[in-house]
């Protein structure tokens, strides 16, 4: 289901992965997907493993197909700290993230996207604090309403940047989101309490 349109951007969520079943992977999702894909899924050792890389897979090309025409084969070519990109469709941006609670994916036919999925985390500590953020974000997080919510939000927008500039982790995360860099992207973040995850996408603006 869309969740927000910007420009060309669109993002879908999967939500409840835990209620398939064994069966249903093996009846109704496996059989939809590549040979390549499916294999991929295989490769995890749990039900669940298998359930998100599969859905994340089949919510993409249900985006690829509704949204924005495109059918056929679709394959992945990894660029460096692994970002898949269409083989077939270079010139399409997506990105995909998944927790145990949903599965998120963002597609975009112009800029470079990312996004990020992650549950409510009620255990967090001051060392992954002091890791990943500044003063001035822990300050922040410290007198929200919801401290847990708050960092959760600020995980995933650093963590969707990065997959949208095609990095991985880097040493300096608790001074990555300069003014310069946030100002060279749209970010949008939405709490689902309900549900017990937070959601973050990043759009490259155009150049």
């Amino acid at each position: 289901m869309p969740l927000r349109n910007s420009q060309k951007m669109k993002t879908y969520l999967f939500t409840h992965p835990e209620k398939i079943t064994q069966q249903q992977l093996e009846q109704e999702l496996l059989p939809q997907l590549p040979e390549w894909r499916r294999e991929q899924a295989l490769k995890f050792k749990f039900l669940s493993g298998q359930v998100l890389c599969a859905k994340a897979f089949l919510l993409l090309k249900e985006g690829l197909e509704k949204d924005f025409g495109i059918s056929g084969p679709i394959t992945f070519q990894y660029l460096e700290h692994e970002k898949p990109v269409l083989k077939e469709h270079p010139n399409v941006h997506f990105n995909f993230s998944h927790c145990k609670k949903g599965v998120f994916c963002v597609i975009d036919d112009k800029n470079e996207v990312g996004c990020d999925i992650e549950i409510v985390d009620r255990g967090i500590s001051d060392a992954l604090l002091r890791r990943c953020c500044n003063d001035v974000e822990l300050s922040k997080i410290k007198n929200a309403v919801d401290s847990n919510i708050e960092f959760i939000k600020l995980w995933t927008v650093k963590e969707a940047v990065l997959k949208c500039i095609g990095v991985g982790l880097v040493d300096d995360l608790p001074d990555l989101l300069t003014s310069e860099l946030l100002g060279s992207v749209e970010v949008c973040t939405r709490v689902y309490e309900d549900l017990g995850f937070v959601c973050s996408t990043c759009k490259a603006k155009a150049k």
